[in-house]
Order: C-alpha cells, then structure tokens, then sequence
C-alpha cells in the first residue's frame, strides 16, 4: 500500500472573492470619494457605487445637502444677498467637513447630516431609489 504524503504546511492561498475587509475599505474609499468634491463626486458616485446602497446613500446625501446649499449660496449671491449666501456656503462647509471627517472614520451605514437629517433623508432616499 502506498502512501499519500502529508500536504504542504505553507500559508493558504486567499480566495479568489477577495475578503470582507477588502470590501469594507473599497466602500469606505468609496464614501470618502462621494464626499471629497462636494456634489460633484455625489453625482458621480451615485452611479458608480450602486452596488453598495450604503455608498449610493452617502452619494446622494451628497448631492442634497452639499449640493443643496452650494446651489442656495449661488443664487443669493447672484442676486446681491451675499452676506447670507456666505453664510449658507460657510453652513456647507461646516457639512462638508462633518462628512468628511465621518467618512473617514466610516465603518459601514450611513453618515447622518446633524440638526437638518430629519429633513433630508427623505430627499436622499428618494435620490438614491431612484437611480437604478
């Protein structure tokens, strides 16, 4: 009778799937790009990350909030209010840095806007339902 000889003691090959951690760190990567330029890279994350809703929602939060002020403080500046648009786009600013620093330290769900999330998560579902 033959024997088999015992198998290899070197490290085990990782699957070809990838791990969950990798996964985690691409939608953190993710959110921290749906954020970086403001509503900008919300539009462009809302369709490139449609495959995790959890990134598609922080896109879209992107786009209602950040892009929502951005658009209210142009348009009273353009119309020669721009003591209050700035302070609407110092408001946007103040998000985008609590977003930011939210995405950074993203462990998975969604990053809520403070004081105006009960408002806007309506809009940002329906934003982030809506693209398919």
């Amino acid at each position: 009778m033959s024997q088999m000889p015992p198998p290899p003691s070197g490290p085990t090959p990782a699957p070809m799937g990838g791990t969950p951690s990798a996964s985690g760190s691409n939608a953190k990567t993710n959110v921290i790009l749906a954020y970086l330029f403001w509503w900008v890279t919300g539009i462009i994350f809302l369709f490139v990350g449609k495959d995790d809703p959890d990134v598609k929602w922080n896109a879209a939060q992107s786009v209602v909030v950040l892009g929502g002020l951005w658009l209210i403080a142009a348009i009273l500046n353009a119309v020669h209010l721009w003591p209050i648009g700035f302070l609407i786009y110092a408001i946007a600013v103040v998000y985008w840095i609590i977003f930011l620093v939210g995405a950074f330290n993203y462990r998975g769900g969604r990053i809520q806007a403070p004081l105006i999330g009960q408002f806007t998560n309506q809009l940002t579902d329906q934003l982030a339902t809506a693209i398919k």
